[in-house]
């Protein structure tokens, strides 16, 4: 199930990443504020079960590795997003999530299982995640999101691409940008770990709250599949 194309984009940028964190040259993402495109209404899939309690682990090994306060997100909080929907909002109105909850039930509506193998960590400039290889069902997910997406004064971070990646993100770097060997040496150890395979129940939609001090989200509404 792993695709080799994707397999070659995680790698690529864990290998920058890895770089990046050596020599201090990570990019912490700002806290968002409204109107930015990230971190807004998204249709996310929360990772339960045996995957989460391996992925468990490392959000321990990862906290105890790191030198800068890198925020490791609570095993709640693990999810994989599906569709960025909206822009970051300050106040989410319930009709804006009663629309996008409409929209996604008509979408799942005949769609194949979406199944998701997890297979080693990596990382980018902002962030240690674990690599998720995702089957034809997500893939035609966020394809009839895409057609569907409806006109909006805050659209979402994802435009009109399709995402390519099925990851969960564990930790979101966070300054004093100091350099973190003890963090690439980690991801770079577990490249190859198996974490197992995620067969989605539900759907949800979130909202995020990250701070300089948190990263997590709140659940507006859940599709069953």
């Amino acid at each position: 199930m792993i695709d080799a194309p994707l397999h070659a984009k995680y790698r690529d940028l864990s290998s920058a990443a890895d770089r990046a964190l050596r020599s201090a040259a990570h990019h912490p993402d700002p806290v968002p504020t409204d109107g930015d495109p990230r971190w807004g209404l998204s249709l996310v899939l929360r990772i339960e079960g045996e995957v989460r309690d391996a992925l468990c682990a490392e959000l321990a090994a990862l906290a105890a590795a790191r030198r800068a306060p890198h925020l490791v997100y609570a095993p709640e909080h693990l999810h994989s997003t599906v569709r960025s929907l909206e822009g970051f909002r300050d106040e989410v109105p319930p009709g804006l999530v009663d629309r996008y909850a409409a929209l996604v039930r008509e979408a799942v509506a005949g769609l194949p299982e979406i199944e998701i193998d997890f297979r080693g960590l990596g990382a980018s400039e902002g962030g240690v995640f674990a690599c998720g290889y995702a089957g034809p069902g997500l893939t035609e997910l966020r394809e009839r999101l895409r057609r569907a997406r409806p006109a909006s004064d805050r659209p979402g971070g994802d435009g009109d691409r399709v995402r390519d990646t099925a990851h969960v993100s564990l930790m979101v770097f966070r300054p004093p940008l100091v350099p973190e060997p003890g963090l690439a040496d980690h991801v770079a150890a577990r490249r190859d770990t198996a974490y197992g395979t995620v067969r989605v129940r539900s759907l949800s939609l979130v909202r995020y709250r990250p701070t300089a001090d948190s990263a997590g989200l709140t659940e507006l509404d859940r599709i069953t599949l």
